[in-house]
């Protein structure tokens, strides 16, 4: 889909940016487990369809309203059982959240290198401090920007400046993240080194202006970008 427009090797960078969901962990594969837990409860439905509820632009992604009006849909609402399946829901969902093969062995020798660090998301604090929590990663990221934060959701520019400012970060700039029009887009525009993780976009859409400088297939690439196993 995508072609090596650069390969640039050598200069660690300053700091490196990261998207959450999908590069660091599997939130879609979590939210799949979350969906089939709810129809199965309701006895009607699938977790596909489910799911694509929740792709629906009237609520944000992770907003449990899309739960209540799939289940008047589905002719099988009560408030208590919306009370309680959408309690499961988030339960089922953060039980599911992994972080990818690699994800620790890679970010503890980012940050042995001295490299800053920050989250990225679109995902709420609440939501996304949960994700860190469970997969055992939050000591890596000083700084994490949300749009509770930022007031701002990707690809707008304001949450990566954010994330800059509350770094200091001043030098040569990464940004890894699993989507070409909410990380690699943005990212070039504002002049970063874009990684784009192939391995989680769930929805890719092929953009020929927007060539990320790197594609990785597994978290651990990272390393290989800059042969940092060998310095």
């Amino acid at each position: 889909m995508y072609t090596l427009m650069k390969n640039l090797s050598g200069g660690i960078p300053d700091a490196i940016l990261f998207d959450l969901d999908n590069t660091l962990c599997n939130f879609i594969d979590a939210k799949y487990a979350a969906c089939r837990a709810v129809t199965d409860f309701i006895g009607t439905g699938d977790e596909k369809e489910l799911f694509e509820h929740f792709l629906r632009p009237v609520y944000s992604f992770e907003d449990t309203q899309h739960i209540v009006d799939y289940m008047k849909v589905k002719g099988v609402y009560t408030p208590e059982d919306a009370d309680q399946v959408t309690r499961m829901f988030e339960e089922i969902k953060i039980s599911h959240i992994h972080p990818y093969p690699g994800v620790h062995e890679t970010l503890k020798h980012l940050a042995s290198l001295g490299i800053k660090m920050a989250i990225v998301t679109d995902a709420e604090s609440f939501q996304a401090e949960r994700r860190l929590k469970k997969c055992k990663i939050a000591d890596y990221f000083p700084v994490m920007v949300t749009p509770d934060r930022s007031g701002k959701r990707k690809p707008d520019h304001t949450p990566f400046r954010m994330a800059l400012r509350e770094l200091a970060a001043s030098g040569s700039i990464w940004l890894v993240g699993d989507s070409v029009r909410r990380e690699v887009i943005p990212g070039q525009e504002l002049g970063f080194t874009t990684v784009y993780a192939r391995y989680g976009d769930c929805f890719p859409q092929y953009n020929p202006e927007f060539t990320p400088d790197h594609i990785i297939d597994r978290f651990s690439d990272l390393l290989s970008i800059w042969n940092l196993h060998n310095r």
